[in-house]
């Protein structure tokens, strides 16, 4: 297990409103980054970002007072043991609480809410743990207890946990609290975000069937958390649910799971053990970084038979047949990538699965998936031929679904792809043209092709053995690249690779290239 002042890491990344002075309305739960997005674009925040305020302090307190109601923003007194809010400060209520004011107070233990505060960020509220990232200093949560009366009409407290006032939503507990296995209340339906984050006490979460949602980072950063099970009626994971949980080992799902959410189980170091469910059609990105059960296969990360990710300075990507699933973003910005290969096992495919830089090498696209999304590959601005192996590709009914043209800086005194210095920075000038679509005749690619008037290429029918540059016919031509590939040369693209697995065993090795020499002699 890694240090707890790695654990501090994980907080300070994931108190997203820690200096932004505004707060979600209501609570996110979502999978993916895309749809975090939206929702967080959809969402009302407060307070109004725009509008102006002054900032009067009361007792070592600093409130940010608006027209109507005040906030408070920020806590001067860090050796501070209890605090109570306020409910007004100058005549007004003090109904928010931003910017997590008490972040360096890491002697804090209570806090009491008044009946006036209606809005806040659970972590943002209780985190007492903030120091530099670098530190080598041990952070413990030390914020133990959050006291609300009986007559506040927004919340209540139930065994030392805070919720809702029906309470049918655990808004959270103090990470303090010593609290080893979860309990909550029968009546909860849904775990609000963050409401368990930074609990170092907690070792076993059993999620009772009375829960129906559970938002993002819900149980983040708890370092002792060993063993979790999800309930029957959840069917998703949302966004770092279980983010930098580094001695989570056991996962159990009683239901049916249709999405992992991004950053789920990423630096769970301990989850070595883990098989993402055959209901899964979608995985958020960097799901499982630095996961335990993460393998990198010559620079592609899996879980399974999913790609989870990829290393940064990946040159070409070659993904293994029998890969059925590809995460969100899992090639976003590779600026060394010139290969990528998608074999036609693959049935669904992330959001911005692999997106070219302008900066970066030239790049072809072999993609055998059965669809291309509306943003699947829709930045691979460097990408100059884009090769759809399956003739009833779904491609979404957009012009930007394929980019029209392709751009990547070259060195001005070394035009020739083969002869750059990539790492010379001598890159002064750009190449750039039309990408040009490979396809079947009539098939879907040809249509998307003419639609958007993109220059289209007919790839023929070819079963030859050993033709893996797709030319319709088998020669030495075959061979080199052949060597080239199986060396990691990241100029040889294996356009055919299906043609190169000469004994059928769905691996591509010596013993194909073997077998490709047998069959050149006696041609």
């Amino acid at each position: 297990m890694k240090k707890i002042v790695s654990v501090l890491a994980a907080i300070l990344f994931l108190s997203g409103s820690m200096f932004v002075p505004i707060i979600r309305v209501e609570a996110l739960e979502a999978c993916t980054l895309e749809e975090m997005q939206q929702q967080t674009k959809e969402e009302e925040v407060f307070p109004d970002p725009e509008a102006s305020y002054t900032e009067v302090t009361k007792d070592s307190l600093v409130f940010h007072v608006y027209d109507a109601y005040a906030v408070l923003a920020e806590c001067e007194d860090r050796e501070i043991t209890e605090i109570t809010i306020p409910a007004e400060v100058s005549g007004l209520p003090v109904i928010g609480v931003v910017n997590s004011p008490f972040g360096f107070c890491r002697k804090l233990t209570t806090i009491t809410l008044p009946d006036t505060l209606k809005y806040f960020d659970w972590w943002g509220l209780v985190s007492t743990t903030i120091v530099r990232i670098d530190s080598t200093e041990e952070p413990v949560p030390s914020v133990s207890e959050v006291f609300v009366s009986d007559t506040n009409p927004y919340y209540t407290v139930f065994d030392g946990l805070v919720y809702s006032k029906d309470m049918k939503t655990v808004i959270g507990c103090p990470p303090a609290k010593e609290m080893k296995e979860l309990q909550i209340s029968e009546l909860t339906e849904t775990i609000n975000d963050y409401a368990f984050a930074g609990c170092i006490f907690l070792e076993t979460a059993k999620i009772p069937e009375t829960v129906k949602h559970i938002h993002n980072a819900a149980f983040a950063v708890c370092p002792n958390l060993m063993y979790a099970e999800l309930p029957e009626s959840i069917t998703a994971i949302s966004g770092e649910m279980f983010y930098y949980c580094t001695s989570l080992s056991e996962v159990e799902f009683k239901g049916t799971i249709k999405k992992i959410g991004y950053g789920a189980f990423s630096r769970c170091s301990a989850l070595v053990e883990f098989t993402i469910p055959e209901t899964v059609f979608s995985i958020g990105s960097n799901a499982f970084e630095e996961s335990g059960c993460a393998e990198n296969v010559n620079g592609v990360w899996y879980v399974g038979n999913w790609v989870v990710g990829s290393d940064s300075e990946i040159q070409s990507a070659v993904l293994r047949n029998g890969t059925v699933g590809i995460a969100e973003l899992s090639f976003f910005v590779r600026s060394q990538l010139s290969y990528l290969d998608i074999p036609r096992s693959v049935k669904y495919v992330g959001d911005l699965c692999y997106a070219g830089l302008s900066s970066g090498k030239p790049s072809v696209v072999r993609y055998g998936a059965d669809s291309i999304g509306e943003k699947t590959i829709a930045p691979a601005k460097t990408m100059t031929d884009l090769y759809i192996l399956d003739s009833e590709c779904e491609i979404f009914d957009s012009e930007k679904a394929i980019p029209a043209t392709y751009k990547y800086m070259v060195p001005q005194s070394e035009p020739e792809f083969d002869a750059i210095d990539w790492e010379s920075g001598d890159t002064v000038e750009y190449d750039q043209g039309d990408i040009v679509i490979h396809g079947f005749a009539d098939s879907t690619a040809q249509a998307y092709a003419e639609k958007y008037n993109r220059k289209f290429s007919v790839i023929e029918v070819q079963s030859q053995p050993g033709d893996v540059n797709a030319d319709g016919k088998y020669s030495i031509a075959d061979l080199v690249i052949m060597k080239k590939w199986l060396t990691s040369d990241p100029g040889a693209y294996l356009l055919n690779w299906e043609m190169a697995d000469m004994n059928h065993d769905g691996k591509l090795n010596v013993v194909d290239m073997t077998l490709m020499k047998r069959k050149l002699l006696q041609q």
